[in-house]
């Protein structure tokens, strides 16, 4: 039969110094993981990747992007080698009103997106509108030609 063995941990003693370095140790750990600034380093910025919709009719493909507060200055679109990629930055906007920011969540910085086109999209014809924070681009599909057929005469031996 086996020996039952309890071991015990040595008590450990919680202070009001452990809790606030635990309460800054997670608070970075946060702001590492999410890249949020508090307002305090201008230089940690906040990852923009836009929200995006992909959907497919007859016609083309539409895909539609999120830029909130962006202008078409701000975006770049361009197709290289049957990719298409999205660039844009947004800049930080400090306002020296004498306001002392508290919390600043609004992402600012650069981004881009990039995706594989499908064979059947006519590159030539690829438009895009920003208007209200909404990016659409139509990518049009290249009209189908069927190869020509022809009919193959079954011989009997």
């Amino acid at each position: 039969m086996r020996n039952l063995v309890v071991r015990t941990r040595p008590r450990t003693f919680v202070t009001p110094w452990t809790l606030d370095s635990m309460h800054r140790q997670l608070e970075n750990w946060m702001d590492r993981a999410f890249s949020v600034s508090n307002g305090e380093d201008l230089e940690r910025r906040l990852t923009l990747t836009p929200r995006m919709d992909i959907a497919e009719t007859a016609k083309g493909y539409e895909l539609t992007a999120d830029l909130p507060g962006l202008q078409d200055k701000d975006v770049d679109i361009s197709v290289s080698n049957d990719v298409l990629t999205i660039t844009g930055e947004r800049s930080y906007e400090q306002e020296s009103d004498g306001r002392n920011v508290h919390l600043s969540e609004r992402g600012f910085g650069t981004f881009k997106r990039s995706f594989s086109l499908p064979d059947d999209v006519d590159q030539e014809q690829i438009q895009a509108r920003l208007k209200n924070g909404v990016l659409a681009i139509l990518l049009p599909k290249t009209e189908e030609v069927e190869p020509p057929s022809r009919q193959i005469k079954v011989k009997t031996s």
